[in-house]
């Protein structure tokens, strides 16, 4: 960790120096408050200011450190013999973290420090995650999941304008059916990142409609409904589920279990079965989507995240890697929780979801 430590008294520099250095900090050193704008341009972790600077008073030093886009979030500790109240506050209204009065012991510099370090770390480490995450999101194949459906809709369309009058009215129908599944697949892809962002924004919210509330058999069958139809394998589900509401909205739940449901068909194969249920387990409502296909290994379950996919050469699947993400996303709204289990015998993959059920009413309760 870097230090700038800013003060004109030599003795107390090297006070300062000896003692961070002897902790296992990297100090620099600066004279006088136009030196000390230099070298924090280098972006250290931490300052501690003086405030009677020559050429330049740490107050002027704050405000032009605080200019600097590489230091708006650096830790920011005023030195000073001026022990008045309203100074300390002049000096915390211009963004100072930390107001150590002179002659200060080891003990209070140290803690002083440490106390600025365990308020910054969560941030930084929240920055070093998002970072991680767009880098992936960046380096993922799903840009070239985009494209694919557009260049099938644009390829057929100029086989009509170059050869539409030599084209037979078979060979039209086919083109246009070409087109008609690229288009179409090219807008469940695009409905996929639009739901993903949307989810990612009501958790940013932290809220969900004072009326989200459905009923969870009804919005599972339509769910399991929609994923047979989309991947063609209607016959290959068996829902059973147990009436029940949920605090969550309908299209929500189905969007969440259509995203189980439909990874459970592509990694399963045609005349394997899909088996969907929902049932009440004591404040919760609990879905279960089991497949019999090639399930994911203990460090694939733990590395499930947003356009992560698995094997994909191997298995040649297509999708953006969001249908796990969305589903754990409409859990963590709902304040719920999705889980991954092996199924029965290590075979397949089970999906839980479990959602909320609503308290019971006074009505609820006089009834029983």
């Amino acid at each position: 960790m870097k230090i700038l430590i800013i003060d004109d008294d030599p003795v107390i520099r090297q006070v300062l120096q000896v003692l961070l250095e002897s902790n296992g900090y990297t100090v620099r050193i600066a004279t006088d408050g136009i030196e000390g704008v230099q070298l924090a341009a280098d972006a250290p972790d931490l300052i501690l200011c003086d405030i009677g600077l020559p050429r330049l008073d740490g107050y002027s030093v704050i405000t032009a450190i605080q200019r600097l886009p590489q230091c708006r979030d650096v830790p920011f500790i005023f030195l000073t013999g001026r022990a008045e109240r309203n100074e300390q506050r002049r000096g915390m209204t211009l963004g100072a973290d930390d107001y150590i009065t002179k002659p200060f012991t080891e003990k209070e510099i140290l803690e002083a420090i440490e106390a600025r370090v365990r308020r910054q770390r969560p941030l930084r480490e929240r920055i070093e995650r998002l970072v991680n995450e767009r880098r992936h999101e960046i380096s993922a194949e799903w840009a070239h999941e985009l494209l694919t459906p557009l260049s099938g809709v644009l390829g057929g369309l100029q086989l009509i304008e170059e050869e539409g009058d030599h084209v037979s009215v078979a060979e039209l129908k086919h083109l246009l059916g070409v087109i008609r599944s690229s288009a179409e697949r090219q807008l469940r892809l695009a409905r996929k990142l639009i739901r993903f962002y949307d989810l990612e924004r009501i958790k940013e919210r932290g809220m969900l409609p004072a009326t989200a509330l459905c009923r969870a058999d009804l919005a599972v069958a339509s769910a399991a409904a929609r994923a047979g139809a989309e991947e063609k394998r209607p016959n290959d589900l068996r829902v059973q589920c147990e009436s029940g509401d949920v605090v969550v909205t309908d299209t929500l739940l189905i969007d969440a279990v259509a995203e189980l449901v439909e990874n459970a068909l592509r990694f399963s194969s045609p005349g394997q079965l899909v088996f969907v249920t929902g049932r009440g387990a004591g404040p919760m409502y609990r879905i279960e989507i089991l497949d019999a296909g090639p399930g994911l290994t203990s460090a694939q379950r733990a590395s499930v995240g947003a356009f992560t996919q698995f094997d994909r050469n191997r298995l040649e699947q297509q999708g953006l890697g969001l249908g796990l993400a969305i589903a754990s996303a409409t859990a963590s709204i709902a304040n719920g929780q999705l889980r991954l289990e092996d199924g029965p015998q290590g075979r397949g993959l089970k999906a839980v979801l479990e959602l909320p059920m609503p308290c019971p009413g006074p009505e609820q309760n006089a009834g029983r």
